[in-house]
């Protein structure tokens, strides 16, 4: 009895190592999330999206493989700001992981870390489009958000694993100055857009403008989420031509023949800027992502 006590006890300390520092399972709806929770978490994480890079976050659906991830999950980053409404609650309906349902620690709306922009009042319809009261979604699309969402990730991850707390807290630093030095480079790239005038085709992109000091002054969807008509579109082509608008910009899951429409018309630039990390090859973590983006605009403003 002794000898199997002796043995049993050498076997917890052989494996308590291992169990007392195992890494946190991180869920994030989307793929931006995740590189920045994997770049603050370090070896601390282990990280999983929902959602690829390549699609757009609104419509995804609830499978089982997704039920799985936040089953296990000790954390569930998500974007908010209703980008996730259509299938993230019924997700954690079927999932059943107490520890990630909103008001827990293990759930961590970002949109509440950040300024966030279009906020809407009064009554709304289904008849404005597809439009989020509580403000656009999009705002990892600003840099300057990157270290805020950083930031609060940090700050949950020290909250649900104190003993590693100065790994993630060296980590954000390393994030956010490496972050901030590439900022000043991407803004002096894109100086010769400051105060121009751009047209979208989805109400995506106005946190990229507010951050390099551009104006997105229509879109081709007449309103968001509601795909462009024959009236619309040669409404923009007297717009875009009576303003001298040189940039229309937009996302790679879009239909392209309204925008190659315009470009016949008027002679208008079109950029296909990745939305996302992952969105194309080798756009692997968030500074990749806007350094992808920078090099597709200046591509289309030397054109």
């Amino acid at each position: 009895m002794n000898r199997l006590f002796y043995l049993l006890s050498a076997l917890l300390i052989l494996i308590s190592p291992q169990l007392g520092h195992a890494a946190l399972k991180v869920v994030t709806t989307t793929q931006d999330l995740a590189a920045i929770a994997q770049a603050v978490g370090g070896e601390q994480v282990q990280v999983q999206s929902l959602t690829p890079g390549t699609r757009d976050p609104h419509y995804a659906s609830a499978k089982p493989s997704m039920i799985r991830k936040v089953f296990r999950a000790d954390l569930l980053l998500v974007i908010g700001a209703d980008m996730e409404t259509g299938w993230l609650p019924p997700l954690l309906q079927s999932a059943r992981n107490n520890r990630v349902q909103p008001g827990n620690p293990g759930y961590l709306d970002l949109s509440a870390a950040v300024p966030l922009l279009g906020k809407l009042n009064g009554p709304m319809s289904r008849a404005m489009g597809d439009v989020h009261a509580s403000g656009n979604p999009h705002y990892w699309l600003d840099p300057r958000n990157g270290v805020r969402i950083a930031s609060a990730i940090a700050s949950r991850l020290t909250e649900l694993d104190p003993a590693n707390t100065d790994a993630y807290q060296q980590r954000l630093q390393t994030f956010t100055r490496t972050l901030n030095d590439k900022l000043a480079v991407w803004t002096a790239a894109l100086a010769a857009m400051k105060g121009k005038p751009v047209i979208a085709y989805h109400k995506s992109f106005i946190y990229l403008a507010d951050a390099f000091g551009f104006t997105i002054v229509d879109e081709v969807e007449p309103k968001p989420g509601i795909s462009p008509s024959a009236a619309s579109l040669a409404a923009l082509v007297t717009r875009i031509k009576d303003e001298k608008i040189a940039l229309l910009i937009m996302e790679p899951y879009y239909e392209r023949r309204s925008a190659q429409f315009l470009h016949e018309k008027t002679d208008i630039q079109v950029a296909v800027l990745p939305q996302s990390v992952g969105a194309q090859a080798g756009i692997g973590n968030y500074i990749e992502l806007f350094d992808a983006i920078v090099a597709e605009l200046k591509k289309a403003m030397d054109t």
